[in-house]
């Protein structure tokens, strides 16, 4: 939503600007079958391993998320988590980051169909370090449940560019932010012999930087503005992802 905003705002800007100009994102072992099975004595209760579903030193979650935003922005983020650095019983530092790239579907559309050139794209390289632990999915009785929370930091950077077929004129709005904050999120393991899981993630983001607005009239005169970006917001994740 925050890019849908920032496309939003650059292309009015972009338009005012051109309308001035022409005025002047290990498996397990399988159970052994019953033939495979040791019959226990009479009265005994057999025994049998459960696998471990949790996220401890070692563990690699790798995700990845995409899908398209509100119609406009076709995105993919990959990502991965390594736990690290045990905490205590049930508690696991884990280490890893995602990558978010963006790009404007909408606006390859406008550029197929109409005079004007739109495009638009985005990415966000962001670490992160995540604390998982166990107490909810123990409370639960549900041991398929990973619940962590952590901090993400990370640049961003987006660019949307506009022209009109056979006009020299063109505008590009460009910004590079650095985004910093919160995150919770929830990992159920669905098949536990190939580790597959979905997730959820909520991410609280502060974004400081700046933006460019540079554009270039038909006669060649460039116009250059610079502003400073600070603002927040709420972002929702979720998508699905493999165990090790």
């Amino acid at each position: 939503m925050r890019h849908i905003t920032l496309m939003i705002a650059a292309l009015a800007t972009m338009l005012l600007l051109f309308a001035g100009t022409a005025t002047a994102q290990e498996p397990h072992s399988p159970a052994p079958t019953s033939s495979e099975s040791v019959l226990a004595p009479e009265g005994d209760v057999a025994i049998t391993d459960t696998p471990d579903l949790g996220f401890g030193l070692g563990t690699l979650d790798v995700t990845i998320s995409g899908g398209l935003s509100s119609g406009l922005y076709l995105f993919l983020e990959p990502g991965a988590d390594l736990g690290l650095i045990p905490l205590g019983e049930g508690l696991t530092l884990g280490l890893g980051g995602t990558v978010n790239l963006g790009w404007c579907l909408l606006c390859a559309g406008v550029t197929a169909l109409t005079p004007l050139n739109v495009s638009a794209w985005y990415v966000n390289p962001l670490a992160r370090a995540t604390l998982h632990f166990d107490a909810i999915a123990k409370a639960v009785e549900l041991p398929q449940l990973d619940t962590y929370a952590g901090f993400t930091a990370g640049p961003s950077f987006y660019s949307f560019t506009l022209s009109v077929d056979g006009d020299p004129a063109q505008g590009n709005f460009s910004e590079t932010t650095f985004l910093l904050g919160p995150l919770f999120g929830a990992r159920f393991t669905v098949n536990e012999d190939s580790g597959f899981f979905l997730f959820g993630e909520a991410r609280f983001l502060m974004e400081f930087g700046y933006n460019t607005i540079t554009f270039r009239d038909s006669n060649g005169t460039v116009y250059t503005q610079d502003d400073g970006v600070s603002r927040g917001g709420l972002d929702w994740v979720g998508g699905l992802g493999l165990r090790f």
